[in-house]
């Protein structure tokens, strides 16, 4: 452990890195160090710092800016999140309380909200979904003579659809009949259920009024598969342009900004960790791309509805108090708006 001077050094080093993002000297820590020390000894003392891995120079300075090792030891020793003040506060629950349709237009809204507050790119992933998801309701639509979209309705409200070709002229009679025998054989049922009486008993049924029963199987499947996938939004990618620390780096920008594309990507790197609120670091990322950056994340609980994430990722020195409080105020807000979704709509 550090001593007592030395942690303040190191956070003196964090905060002005942070603020002004040049290196720093003893000399302009002597001068804003609330203590009488010498500059000398405050060199002496960063000498310590750095045999410890916790700050380091860069070649276009004398200055040293804290290590990833100093911004971990920063996050778990050191930092203190910055509550959020009344006017954020009353910001997140007015932008949180509009009319929603689906968890994912709420979820979606959230990451626009987040890097909005935060000026840094968010990420959001809606709650995951159990066994306990039922299907509420099958519709089929004609949508010309040979073309049929297939819609479900979840237990929580989530709706899902695809499309899928006919062989046959399509009997708008036929298509009720079919909607009819679905819902009587599936509503109320879980989604295994449902994935199991698809490739079991279904198929054979269905083909008394839709000759074309593979292919409307396997748009069933498809929208059930659907609603089971994580759904995760980005907002503020262009944001990791401005926060680039070096300007040189520019080539790193297509694939990182392509990464936030991938679903899969980036909801296994927030599922690394489920505490209420985290910090990874860098190379904690284990991702190349990501070695220069920081994700602050936090998870929100919504029951027998399951967990979401919320996230933000910035450069690493981002802004660790404000961006922490932010994050813990925000998970909250909307953890306590998505449960009112769910209570009102099991009404």
């Amino acid at each position: 452990m550090l001593t007592e001077r030395q942690n303040m050094i190191l956070k003196y080093i964090v905060d002005d890195y942070t603020d002004n993002g040049v290196p720093i000297g003893s000399k302009r820590l002597a001068s804003q160090l609330p203590m009488n020390v010498s500059s000398a000894t405050i060199r002496n003392e960063m000498a310590v710092l750095s045999g410890q891995n916790l700050i380091q120079k860069v070649h276009t300075s004398s200055g040293r800016v804290p290590s990833n090792e100093g911004y971990r030891y920063y996050i778990d020793n050191l930092v203190a999140p910055v509550l959020v003040d009344n006017e954020e506060k009353s910001l997140i629950h007015n932008a949180l309380g509009g009319t929603f349709q689906q968890i994912d237009d709420i979820v979606k809204q959230s990451a626009d909200i987040l890097s909005s507050l935060t000026d840094y790119t968010a990420m959001t992933l809606s709650p995951e979904q159990t066994n306990t998801e039922t299907l509420r309701h099958f519709q089929l639509i004609k949508l010309s003579d040979h073309q049929v979209m297939a819609i479900i309705v979840m237990n929580d409200g989530q709706v899902e659809s695809q499309p899928f070709i006919t062989n046959d002229h399509i009997d708008e009679d036929k298509l009720v009949q079919a909607t009819n025998l679905v819902n009587d054989k599936l509503s109320g049922k879980s989604i295994p259920e449902v994935l199991n009486e698809l490739k079991t008993t279904i198929p054979e049924e269905i083909r008394d009024y839709l000759t074309s029963s593979e292919n409307f199987v396997s748009a069933f499947e498809y929208v059930i598969n659907k609603s089971l996938k994580d759904h995760f939004f980005v907002s503020g990618r262009m944001n990791l342009l401005d926060t680039m620390d070096d300007k040189k780096d520019i080539k790193n920008m297509k694939p990182l900004y392509s990464m936030f594309g991938d679903n899969s990507n980036m909801a296994q790197i927030l599922d690394n960790d489920a505490k209420p609120i985290s910090v990874m670091i860098g190379s904690e990322l284990r991702n190349d791309l990501l070695k220069n950056y920081s994700i602050i994340s936090g998870t929100y609980d919504v029951g027998v509805h399951g967990m979401g994430r919320i996230a933000v990722i910035g450069p690493t020195r981002m802004a660790y108090p404000k961006v922490l409080g932010l994050v813990d105020a925000f998970k909250d807000e909307l953890q306590k708006r998505i449960n009112g979704y769910y209570n009102n709509y099991d009404k």
